[in-house]
């Protein structure tokens, strides 16, 4: 199946943000440097400079080591070190901080037309006009592997790595093929075979797919899982010379001999904009880091900048400058997953149970919401604090016992509650609240009683409980029954017995009073 074409575009022409004048002929590669205030450049004229971004005036002096034109160079990964080729077939390691060269190699015999460092900057490769291609180790100054040629390859045009160093492929001046070799043995792993020979390549981040450009101004994508072409990128007229990617893999630039360069969307492989127009052919292109400026080598011997953000602005592409959201990638198509969610824990203050009772009988179900509930109405027997449970006065209202606080507010006015039931079925009904007298108790009725000392204060002797049951009777119904309190040994929990309880009753029996000492009928 043929790979799809991508049409021309002209739009409206763009200026330059800067030139950097100064070199005396070609300006062969440009590249930014480390902080985003700087680039550097190397010319036919066979001098390296670096140029200040804003003022766009040259800094320091040329770098140099003799008369012999560069071709091409490339930045460490560390941005430490710059490698450089020239026309004298030496392959230069220079030192960023001092410009003074580190090593040389001298080991091709015609001019060094590509160079390119592997990912973890510890060794680079060239390639070069004699048909071969070296790599070569940055610390020891060794070469690394024999070099290697091959059949068809006159003239080594191009040479990149893959990002995961595995690899590397070459392109050539004469014949339409890319080859792909093992990087740690130096063997073939595939040949690509385009429609006419390729001047340079790039290889995106991700490692998925090859780019190339050619003599005739088509620019190819290949994919490195099958090694076939996924599409052809024709806007340009003549080679293109240089080709690079953005640092977030979205956008690609290249130079061409047809005096422009060009932007394209790597995300559809359509153009971007209008070509950038130079006044001779263009040589080189380079990406800042933030990928919004655009550096540019031209054969008018001198070097550009393009501001990439305006452009991607007008053609209204901004979004091209952020890194690509994993759902770009995701397939559509997919139902999304539900993703748990996740409520946070919540620490609990230290100390806020100290005054909680450790009941021992409860002791295997203290994690439970019964438990915790129960704990806050009752004081166990072996709870030696003078401080009562934040709900004691509620279960002793319930139960019927009183405490020591409660005695000393039975001086006071209070409402007593009774709970109505029908004869012999269930009924909801709200209960009547009505003013009782309070009685202090006396001694002798507190002796009678077989409740502690401290009962609830609102039960009397034997009459005058008879009376208060049939006043409460006759204040609620004739049919009604008042709550039976049947009193225990002071050795026995005590309990209520609330017979044919109704749903509002056993809910709130159910809230205030959970506990083993209440079960269904007592």
């Amino acid at each position: 199946m043929s790979s799809p074409i991508v049409g021309r575009q002209e739009i409206s022409s763009i200026k330059p943000h800067r030139n950097f004048e100064g070199h005396t002929k070609w300006v062969r590669s440009a590249i930014h440097l480390p902080g985003g205030k700087q680039i550097m450049t190397c010319s036919s004229d066979g001098s390296l400079r670096v140029w200040n971004l804003k003022s766009g005036k040259q800094i320091g002096d040329d770098w140099r080591d003799g008369d012999s034109p560069v071709w091409t160079m490339a930045l460490s990964p560390d941005g430490k070190k710059v490698i450089s080729g020239s026309e004298d077939g030496g392959v230069r390691l220079w030192d960023m901080d001092t410009g003074k060269i580190i090593v040389k190699w001298m080991r091709h015999t015609r001019p060094v037309i590509s160079v390119c460092w592997s990912g973890d900057g510890e060794r680079v490769l060239s390639g070069s006009d004699d048909g071969t291609a070296r790599q070569w180790n940055v610390e020891s100054g060794e070469a690394y592997l024999a070099p290697i040629k091959t059949t068809w390859h006159q003239h080594v045009l191009a040479v990149v790595y893959s990002p995961d160093m595995t690899m590397f492929a070459t392109g050539e001046a004469k014949r339409a093929f890319i080859k792909i070799w093992d990087a740690k043995t130096g063997e073939p792993v595939a040949t690509l075979e385009a429609a006419d020979p390729v001047w340079c390549l790039a290889w995106t981040r991700d490692g998925k797919t090859l780019i190339s450009g050619s003599r005739d101004g088509s620019i190819r994508t290949w994919s490195t899982t099958t090694w076939k072409q996924i599409a052809l990128l024709a806007g340009h007229t003549d080679p293109v010379e240089s080709i690079a990617i953005s640092p977030n893999g979205r956008i690609l630039a290249s130079a061409s001999f047809d005096k422009t360069a060009r932007l394209w969307n790597l995300d559809n492989n359509q153009p971007i904009g209008s070509p950038l127009q130079h006044p001779d052919y263009g040589s080189a292109v380079s990406f800042s880091a933030d990928g919004k400026l655009l550096a540019t080598g031209c054969f008018d011997n001198n070097a550009y900048t393009w501001d990439v953000g305006g452009i991607l602005k007008e053609a209204g592409l901004s979004e091209l400058l952020l890194d690509k959201s994993p759902v770009f990638a995701a397939n559509a198509t997919r139902r999304p997953v539900r993703q748990p969610i996740i409520v946070p824990q919540r620490q609990v203050p230290h100390g806020f149970f100290d005054n909680l009772p450790d009941r021992a009988h409860h002791a295997s179900h203290a994690s439970t919401l019964r438990d915790r509930f129960s704990s806050l109405f009752y004081t166990g027997a072996h709870d030696t604090s003078s401080r009562p449970g934040p709900f004691h006065w509620v279960r002793n209202r319930l139960s019927g016992r009183s405490s020591i606080e409660d005695i000393e507010l039975c001086e006071r006015p209070s409402a007593a509650v009774d709970v109505p039931c029908a004869k012999g079925k269930r009924r909801n009904a709200s209960a009547r609240e009505r003013r009782m007298k309070i009685i202090p108790l006396k001694p002798g009725n507190a002796a009678s009683t077989s409740r502690p000392s401290n009962s609830n204060a609102t039960q009397h002797s034997s009459g005058t409980s008879q009376a208060q049951s049939s006043q409460a009777q006759a204040a609620v119904s004739p049919s009604t029954i008042p709550p039976t309190v049947t009193n225990t040994p002071s050795s026995a929990n005590p309990h209520v017995t609330i017979r044919h309880a109704g749903r509002w009753t056993r809910f709130w029996l159910l809230i205030c009073c959970t506990s083993t000492e209440y079960t269904h009928d007592h």
